[in-house]
């Protein structure tokens, strides 16, 4: 026997055959069951709704016995309340739902250390940038091991969406956005993009390929790796020939500007008091609009630079491997 508690958590949209795509990820029972949740408040409400609007439509017809409209009370207090405060307390449902869902897919577990993967978009192909320098046009992680994607794009705005997965996220020029997930089953899933991007939107498309075991991945990761820079390498280069290194010592040192070393993921303390913390979107923020948030202790003397989203995304990647120590 089906119980409304099973028909809320969408355990029918997980049974139905056909009816969903494969769950191949740990967030894709958590947007199953908000989906459920929603399809199946929604379904009570129609049914409710066209009932009392078939009972009324034939209990209130014109018809001969009828002279007149029947009296009627123009006003409940009762009545008002009681149909304000159930949505009311359906949407507060709905919301705690769902946002537990949306931290599950843009938070890590603490004490996890996922598979960082950088990820463009640009008009009309995605690439794939994997920790240890590989870079591919398709999605390469292992089944059972964390993975945080961090999301660019080039020229306009994109939104990688993986079905099985139940992952959406856009990708947005001029930040970088981030989500967070476990795959939990082997195979190749398709990646779209759902973000209308031009005349080939269509045709942006992709391939996740979730291996059975990490000896799987390290094959492929090993496999040649073409003539493309990794980003380190490409924020090496450019930390070099964009004279970074003048201000900005890669050793601890202290400089004109502060050192790059072991900062990430650190709060700093700017010169508003604030703190803020070292991320991708600081970094950037920090190369484009150098001025809006000044380390405490320094002045602001560095002007903007003028770096395209993939030099942008090796610097990140460059600071993110001068970790403290030796």
């Amino acid at each position: 026997m089906i119980r409304l508690p099973d028909l809320l958590a969408g355990s029918l949209i997980a049974a139905g055959p056909g009816y969903m795509p494969e769950r191949a990820s740990s967030v894709a029972e958590g947007v199953d069951h908000v989906f459920g949740l929603l399809f199946w408040i929604s379904a009570f409400f129609m049914v409710v709704i066209v009932g009392f609007t078939i009972l009324f439509v034939i209990r209130y017809r014109a018809r001969p016995s009828r002279t007149g409209p029947e009296a009627s009370p123009d006003h409940s207090t009762r009545l008002e309340i009681f149909w304000s405060a159930i949505p009311l307390a359906l949407v507060f449902v709905i919301f705690a739902a769902s946002t537990k869902v949306y931290f599950a897919m843009v938070e890590s577990d603490p004490g996890s250390a996922p598979q960082r993967v950088q990820v463009t978009g640009r008009r009309w192909s995605w690439w794939f940038d994997h920790a240890g320098g590989k870079g591919s046009k398709e999605l390469h992680v292992v089944v059972g091991k964390p993975v945080e994607l961090v999301l660019a794009s080039t020229d306009v705005i994109h939104s990688l969406y993986v079905p099985e997965f139940r992952l959406k996220q856009d990708a947005v020029p001029g930040r970088f956005t981030r989500m967070v997930f476990t795959p939990t089953v082997a195979g190749s899933y398709p990646v779209l993009c759902t973000e209308y991007c031009g005349t080939n939107h269509s045709t942006m498309t992709s391939v996740v390929v979730v291996h059975p075991d990490q000896a799987s991945f390290d094959a492929w990761a090993a496999e040649g790796k073409g003539g493309d820079e990794t980003l380190l390498e490409v924020g090496v280069r450019v930390f070099g020939e964009k004279g970074c290194s003048a201000c900005h010592s890669t050793d601890g040192s202290a400089g004109v500007g502060p050192s790059v070393k072991g900062i990430w993921g650190k709060e700093e303390k700017i010169t508003t008091g604030a703190t803020i913390r070292v991320d991708e979107n600081y970094i950037r923020e920090s190369i484009v609009k150098p001025g809006a948030k000044i380390s405490a202790g320094y002045e602001d003397m560095m002007p903007p630079i003028p770096l395209d989203d993939r030099e942008i995304q090796g610097i990140v990647a460059y600071i993110q491997s001068l970790k403290d120590g030796p």
